[in-house]
């Protein structure tokens, strides 16, 4: 693999890192760019086809400056920035010659073949068939867990599993779309209170989303926890206003008995409600973090999901310290013994160890 194929993959990553963020929207930025930096908006933009040239493999030259500009609005710092220009430039002068070709006698050379360029709209983004796929998968999954929870009175929500999905791997506002559809198709399953709590949908669908791409809280397991967390939190505050605003309190939702034992504490009514909501929906959305991490896994074949591989493989990091906790505690650990000799218990002995094995001090 030649330097500029690695710089042109290592630039796609970083693209993905930021968000997948779209070819359009970097050619926006650079031009937002130079035009602080004092360039005249005529002569600001540069053409997506050459944005879109960086990051394409089999290429025998690149624009170390563009290279740059692009690295810089894709959230690297002014070091790393003139980091990558300065790869280019050296790729530069490493690149060999190309060998001299000596045609055949009375044979005449091939006339070069143009460079092919594929559409940008073919390798830039999913397509639009796939995503569309997706999304209405999305929302038969939400239509799934809110049937199942009406079905068998459970008292979790579960009707939030392809809203996730869709955010995290399409943009918050696909999951906007997904939760709108769920509560939707929902008045047919319970009654009208669906539709007021596809709010909460749209609230879950937003921080999901934004957490996601923005905030990058999946990059790492812990973060994709607290994520999950302030989806809850979220969700909570949100479903208590309905719920006190709208619903003298209540639904009839299994999840309203933590809400009666809440109140019959002495609690008000407000305090009920709210705890109750964030008991449930820390499970909930907790679970359904975890659902949708192992569905991200499928989605991720057909369509680029940001940030997936860097979570997976923290989520292994963490799967192992878990298997072998001496190995993921820490500098500040101490190792187990590994010469006890214990030839079973001994009377007249403390903690009935054979005197052969003596507590250490």
């Amino acid at each position: 693999m030649g330097a500029y194929d690695e710089i042109a993959q290592d630039l796609q990553q970083l693209r993905f890192a930021a968000g997948d963020v779209s070819y359009a929207e970097i050619v926006r930025r650079i031009a937002a760019h130079r035009e602080r930096n004092g360039v005249d908006a005529g002569n600001a933009r540069p053409a997506r086809t050459t944005v879109y040239d960086a990051f394409r493999t089999g290429r025998t030259r690149v624009n170390p400056h563009l290279v740059g500009e692009i690295a810089r609005v894709l959230e690297a710092s002014e070091i790393e920035s003139a980091q990558w220009e300065e790869r280019c430039l050296l790729a530069r002068r490493n690149l060999p010659a190309a060998p001299a070709v000596t045609p055949e006698p009375d044979v005449l050379p091939e006339p070069a073949q143009s460079d092919p360029r594929p559409a940008v709209v073919e390798t830039a983004a999913p397509a639009n068939g796939r995503k569309f796929m997706l999304v209405l998968a999305c929302i038969g999954l939400n239509v799934l867990g809110f049937t199942l929870v009406a079905r068998l009175g459970l008292p979790l929500y579960f009707d939030m599993v392809g809203t996730a999905i869709a955010a995290i791997a399409l943009g918050p506002w696909a999951g906007v779309a997904v939760g709108l559809s769920t509560n939707a198709i929902g008045l047919g399953i319970t009654d009208s209170s669906s539709i007021a709590f596809a709010l909460v949908n749209v609230v879950g669908a937003l921080v999901w989303g934004y957490g996601a791409r923005s905030l990058r809280l999946c990059r790492t397991f812990p973060g994709y926890l607290l994520l999950n967390v302030l989806v809850a939190l979220s969700c909570s505050v949100v479903a208590t206003a309905l719920l006190l605003l709208l619903f003298n309190g209540g639904t009839g939702h299994a999840s309203e008995h933590t809400t009666r034992n809440l109140a019959q504490m002495g609690n008000p009514l407000s305090v009920a409600v709210l705890g109750s909501n964030v008991v449930h929906s820390l499970a909930d959305k907790l679970l359904t973090g975890f659902i949708v991490l192992g569905a991200l896994g499928a989605v991720r074949r057909w369509i680029e999901v940001p940030f997936y591989d860097n979570l997976s493989a923290d989520v292994m990091l963490h799967v192992k310290a878990i298997g072998n906790p001496v190995r993921g505690a820490g500098h500040g650990s101490r190792p187990l013994p590994a010469n006890l000799a214990v030839n079973g218990p001994v009377p007249g002995t403390r903690r009935g160890f054979s005197k052969q094995a003596p507590d250490s001090p």
